[in-house]
């Protein structure tokens, strides 16, 4: 758990960094809301659907790739919009199959 803050306060820092250097306050706040959205999401999405491991891979998969995303904005000035829905996405795809088979995990 600890690596987890450690990876946050890094990042924000990242982010306050390319800021003090860029004076580009809408770069630094599109960013931030990025990460707190990957955060959330990755969290979620985890507790959500850990009892389907596969889907669980998938998610975190997509969440890392979003993170390098970010990184890939704050850096490059480019935003790559599909890849933050992917994680959403593997949510929907966990709705979808617990909608279409039931959930056979439940007591």
């Amino acid at each position: 758990m600890s690596r987890v803050i450690i990876l946050v306060l890094i990042t924000l820092a990242i982010i306050f960094f390319q800021y003090k250097k860029e004076k580009n306050i809408k770069k630094s706040i599109i960013a931030t809301a990025l990460f707190s959205y990957l955060l959330i999401i990755g969290y979620s999405g985890y507790i959500l659907m850990r009892i389907v491991p596969p889907l669980v891979f998938i998610h975190l998969l997509a969440v890392i790739a979003g993170y390098f995303a970010m990184f890939w904005y704050l850096f490059k000035n480019k935003l790559y919009i599909y890849i933050f829905i992917a994680p959403l996405v593997t949510i929907a795809i966990y709705f979808g199959l617990n909608f279409i088979e039931g959930s056979r995990y439940e007591k």
